[in-house]
């Protein structure tokens, strides 16, 4: 079929198609996730499990090799890598392309549980849909808004308590990393010479804080057509609660924790600090979901920033600052491309010539027609 004869007897139906093609151009433009480069990348999932106080060589052996013989039998999986540090371990799983995350998410949760012998003290694991070396898109830092700059490493359990949520919630968001600020914990000061002077080992202390400080559930007691469920509370709520755990008890005496020891709050142990400026901060690194959209995500999140500024933050005497996103320059690479689209019309429709045997003019591109 002569193209050029049809497109000259039918160009209603031409012009229709065109219409059609231009049309479904610009919903397909409009729904393409924009981002700075594209997603080469394996989908991915990481599995986190803390243990405190572990050595790699401990959470290697404890669970890291039991999770990988549950883990290794999941569907479409090409690669798993582990790695052991000081208190934690992390598993990296990759999937086929095209797989589902959320559906990887469940089968990676349902095997996990099938490991159930963990060693004590060792926190539930944690998933990451986003893989955990993967860049982030967004910076944030958490600083002080007013008073003294330091005193930004207390408030990592604020941040852990009130606004962590709040950003894993926005859609888009595949992880966050953070860095800098201590942790708030209970410290039991004990005093030697009351030790000694009751005969109290500091294991002692140690078991007998870690047996007390938990919740524990006795079953179920049918009293006639009811039944009740049994459940002793005791984990503690307050700074003085561990002071009535008691050391010794033989009959006679009792030893409580009070007698050789006080507690107070304080934070843990400061392993790194994050500065910006000369003044510390906490630094959060927002990592995106495969596919999603850096603009919106960066959009979203701004406005979920401007929120807390303005309320929680502000009441604390804190500000929660964008140091560094993708945003401008995408949007400067896409003008460039649309400013170079434009040129490029233009300079066909500049080199447009006419048809000398069909008596109508046409346009035809730059390209030695």
């Amino acid at each position: 079929m002569n193209i050029l004869k049809y497109s000259i007897q039918k160009p209603v139906s031409v012009a229709v198609f065109v219409i059609m093609v231009l049309m479904f151009g610009i919903i397909s433009l409009n729904k393409l996730p924009v981002q700075l480069t594209p997603d080469v990348q394996l989908p991915e999932i990481t599995v986190t499990t803390t243990w405190p106080g572990a050595t790699p060589y401990d959470i290697e052996q404890d669970i890291i090799e039991d999770q990988e013989d549950t883990l290794k039998g999941l569907q479409n999986l090409i690669s798993m890598e582990s790695s052991s540090y000081n208190d934690y371990g992390t598993i990296s799983l990759k999937f086929k392309v095209g797989v589902d995350i959320d559906k990887a998410l469940l089968r990676v949760a349902n095997k996990l549980d099938e490991v159930s012998d963990y060693p004590e003290n060792v926190d539930k694991p944690i998933m990451e849909a986003a893989g955990a070396t993967s860049s982030p898109v967004i910076w944030m830092l958490l600083e002080m808004a007013q008073g003294d700059p330091d005193e930004i490493d207390k408030f990592r359990t604020f941040y852990d308590n009130n606004i962590e949520q709040l950003l894993e919630r926005i859609e888009g968001v595949g992880s966050l990393f953070v860095g800098g600020g201590t942790a708030e914990e209970l410290h039991v000061v004990v005093d030697p010479d009351k030790m000694a002077r009751h005969n109290v080992a500091i294991d002692e202390v140690t078991s007998s804080i870690q047996g007390a400080n938990r919740n524990t559930s006795a079953g179920n007691l049918p009293i006639g057509s009811k039944d009740y469920r049994i459940r002793t509370v005791s984990r503690f709520q307050t700074v003085n609660d561990p002071l009535d755990v008691v050391l010794k008890d033989d009959g006679i005496t009792r030893i409580y924790l009070h007698d050789v020891a006080s507690t107070k709050l304080g934070y843990e142990k400061d392993t790194w600090a994050v500065q910006s400026n000369g003044k510390k901060a906490i630094v959060i690194g927002v990592r995106k979901e495969q596919g999603a959209n850096v603009i919106d995500l960066t959009a979203k999140v701004r406005q979920v920033v401007d929120e807390l500024n303005d309320g929680m933050l502000a009441d604390e005497g804190l500000y929660l600052n964008i140091v560094h996103d993708q945003i401008n320059y995408i949007t400067t690479s896409i003008n460039i491309v649309k400013q170079n689209a434009l040129i490029g019309g233009i300079l066909a429709v500049m080199n447009c010539r006419c048809h000398p045997h069909l008596g109508n003019w046409y346009i035809y591109l730059a390209v030695g027609v």
